[in-house]
């Protein structure tokens, strides 16, 4: 079992805590309605990326003070690889808690399958779904936490 609390000294904290507080402030919270009970689909803002390293990488580059804009961009910077969606919303189904990001306000680390896109107030499915690491501000309820060997 490893441990995930984030030991930061009293600076790492203020910038962990930035961190959130950009993120909140960008997304005005992420999930909008509710999940749908049959398939347990949720319609998220969010940062997104294709691995959970990618979201660790992107995580660190907005703890040194950027926006999430732009540590996307430094993510991003050979391939695309990671988005921030704070004007679309994502469609993530069967998401799975991986951790809690400890911090003056937590984020909440998921893997989900993305199946969609609601652009316009239309839905795109996504054929085929993707399987997606994402970031929220938010625990969602109905989301277990994935045990890990």
């Amino acid at each position: 079992m490893f441990d995930n609390r984030i030991s930061l000294p009293e600076a790492g904290r203020q910038i962990s805590s930035r961190v959130v507080v950009t993120l909140t402030a960008f997304l005005a919270f992420a999930p909008v309605g509710q999940a749908q009970a049959a398939d347990r689909t949720h319609w998220l803002q969010g940062l997104f990326c294709n691995t959970e390293e990618q979201i660790d990488a992107t995580l660190d580059h907005m703890r040194r003070t950027l926006t999430p804009r732009t540590a996307v961009e430094l993510t991003n910077k050979d391939v695309v690889v990671c988005t921030f969606v704070d004007l679309l919303h994502y469609g993530v189904n069967r998401p799975m808690l991986i951790e809690k990001i400890r911090g003056t306000a937590p984020l909440f680390k998921y893997e989900g399958t993305l199946i969609g896109v609601v652009v316009g107030g239309a839905v795109r499915p996504l054929t085929p779904p993707v399987r997606i690491f994402f970031v929220i501000p938010k625990r969602l309820a109905d989301v277990p936490l994935e045990k890990r060997a």
